[in-house]
C-alpha cells in the first residue's frame, strides 16, 4: 500500500482512464459485471482504506441505476429482458468507473498531487483544480460520516431501518454537508490568499517526481 501512495499521481490517473475506457467499451453486462468485480477485487487486494463504506455506496448506486434505467426503458416500450440487460450494463460501467477513481483518490495524498502537478509544470489553475478535486472529496466523505455519527449520538436509528428511511436520513445529511462544504471552500480560499497565491506566478518543487514520488530531500540536496 505504501508503494501505491508513492506512485506518480498521473500514472495512476492514466491507468484509471484506460481501465475506465475498457469498462465503457464492454459490449454487454456479461463482460461488464465480471470486469467491475475484478476492479473491486483489485481494491480489496491492495487494501484501499475504507473499502467497506465504498462497497455500501456502490451497492446502492447499482440498485438505483438498474431501477431508474429499467423504468425509463420500460416506459419507452423496451421489453423487460432487454431493459434489464441494458440497465445492468450501465450499472457495471458506473461501478467500475467510481471504483477506479476511488482508488486514485485514496492512494494519492494532496502533497503527492501537488508535487506531480508542479513537476509537470502544469498551469496553476489546473494544479489547483486537480488537488482540490481529488483532495476535497475524501474530506467531504469523512464529514458525511461524522454527521451520521452525530445523528446516532442523538438517538436517530439510521442502521437497522428500511432502505427508504435510510435514503431519507442520508438526504437529511445533505444540508449540514453543504454548509460544511461552503465553510471548507472559504477556508481554502482564505488560506490561498494568506500564502499569496497568484495565477500569474510560476512555482517550483523540491520533490523529485518520476514514475515514483520521492517524498524526502537527500542530504546532498540540502547541502547544495
Amino acid at each position: 500500500m505504501t508503494r501505491l501512495h508513492d506512485l506518480n499521481f498521473f500514472v495512476k490517473l492514466a491507468a484509471a482512464f484506460a481501465l475506465m475506457t475498457v469498462a465503457w467499451l464492454a459490449p454487454d453486462w456479461r463482460f461488464g459485471f465480471p470486469f467491475a468485480a475484478l476492479i473491486l477485487l483489485m481494491l480489496w487486494a491492495t487494501r484501499v482504506p475504507k473499502l467497506g463504506g465504498y462497497l455500501k455506496g456502490a451497492g446502492l448506486l447499482t440498485l438505483m441505476v438498474i431501477v431508474s434505467w429499467m423504468v425509463n426503458l420500460l416506459l419507452q416500450g423496451v421489453s423487460a429482458p432487454d431493459a434489464l440487460a441494458h440497465a445492468a450494463k450501465m450499472a457495471a460501467r458506473l461501478v467500475a468507473t467510481t471504483a477506479l477513481f476511488y482508488f486514485v483518490m485514496e492512494t494519492s495524498p494532496p502533497g503527492a498531487i501537488l508535487a506531480a502537478c508542479s513537476a509537470a509544470r502544469l498551469p496553476a489553475v489546473v494544479t489547483l483544480v486537480l488537488s482540490l478535486l481529488f483532495g476535497i472529496i475524501p474530506m467531504l466523505r469523512d464529514e458525511f460520516e461524522r454527521i451520521a455519527d452525530a445523528q446516532r449520538a442523538r438517538g436517530m436509528e439510521i442502521d437497522d431501518v428500511s432502505l427508504v428511511r435510510r435514503l431519507r436520513f442520508a438526504l437529511a445529511r445533505g444540508v449540514p454537508l453543504l454548509v460544511q462544504a461552503i465553510r471548507t471552500a472559504h477556508a481554502i480560499s482564505f488560506s490561498l490568499s494568506l500564502y499569496g497565491f497568484e495565477l500569474s506566478r510560476k512555482r517550483t518543487t523540491w520533490r523529485e517526481v518520476g514514475l515514483m514520488v520521492e517524498p524526502r530531500m537527500t542530504w546532498k540536496d540540502m547541502t547544495r
